[in-house]
């Protein structure tokens, strides 16, 4: 009940930032809505797996170490904004930084490349998470 009230509450607090702020760039609003939901969804149902008594599988947790590592480096590149989608690309292209990633790619880039290595990360966590209940009777699985 706990971790439902923080969702709750986190998702609420997102409402009122974006009505009283008015973000311009309503795209990665929209954005850090959906993977702070991710995240919750996700800290939620390991919670209750622990909660159940229900057994966490080695490769769940390498799977969960590899995407808050990841998530936090992609979030960081996500927080710098080197975008803007609302310009023309011509006048995004100006305020571009310089290439750090092998003299070619910029932030943004890599940005792209580490919420896609979390996301798979994510969803392989997602995937992998219950294969502890494989033999277990369905009649036996707590649903929540």
């Amino acid at each position: 009940m706990v971790v439902l009230l923080i969702g709750n509450a986190v998702n609420w607090s997102l409402i009122i930032f974006g009505l009283v702020k008015q973000p311009k760039d309503f795209a990665s609003f929209l954005l850090a809505i959906f993977i702070v939901n991710l995240l919750l969804y996700l800290m939620f149902y390991i919670i209750m797996k622990i909660r159940c008594k229900e057994r966490i599988i080695p490769v769940a947790i390498i799977f969960l170490v590899c995407t808050g590592i990841i998530w936090i480096f992609a979030l960081y590149f996500f927080s710098l904004g080197l975008t803007q989608w609302q310009k023309t690309p011509a006048q995004s292209r100006e305020g571009n930084e310089e290439c750090i990633l092998m003299g070619f790619y910029d932030g943004h880039d890599i940005w792209h490349f580490l919420s896609a290595a979390a996301m798979f990360f994510s969803f392989m966590l997602v995937l992998v998470l219950d294969d502890d209940l494989d033999n277990k009777p369905r009649t036996e699985i707590q649903v929540f």
